[in-house]
């Protein structure tokens, strides 16, 4: 039985600035009181994840928790979601409580804003 990969691996992430632009540009975007999220196809076999995380969220341990919570939940639904795609999520307010299923919005926005056409 083959055991899916885990990790997230430095491949998986969004580095530069074109590829963040590029999703922000394409406008295929969904979104809830956590989480904003766009995406674009970006060519690969696999998905990749860029955060944006603004300071008006909190200082730098509640940004920093934001991303390890973001980061988790794309490591954890990574096979369930549409590959080949980058997703980029923007950080709200509920991305902090403890309560919110990460993962399940993940999953729930990037299926949505995949579904809507590109501009």
């Amino acid at each position: 039985m083959e055991t899916k990969d885990q990790t997230f691996r430095s491949r998986q992430r969004l580095h530069l600035r074109c590829d963040y632009t590029r999703a922000f540009s394409k406008k295929r975007t969904a979104s809830d009181d956590a989480l904003i999220v766009y995406v674009a196809e970006n060519g690969l076999s696999w998905s990749r994840l860029g955060m944006s995380i603004s300071r008006r969220l909190g200082n730098a341990v509640h940004r920093n928790y934001a991303r390890r919570r973001i980061r988790e939940a794309f490591r954890r639904v990574k096979y369930d979601l549409p590959q080949g795609l980058d997703v980029v999520c923007v950080a709200r307010n509920g991305v902090l409580n403890k309560k919110t299923n990460l993962e399940r919005v993940l999953v729930r926005l990037v299926r949505k804003a995949t579904s809507r056409r590109p501009q």
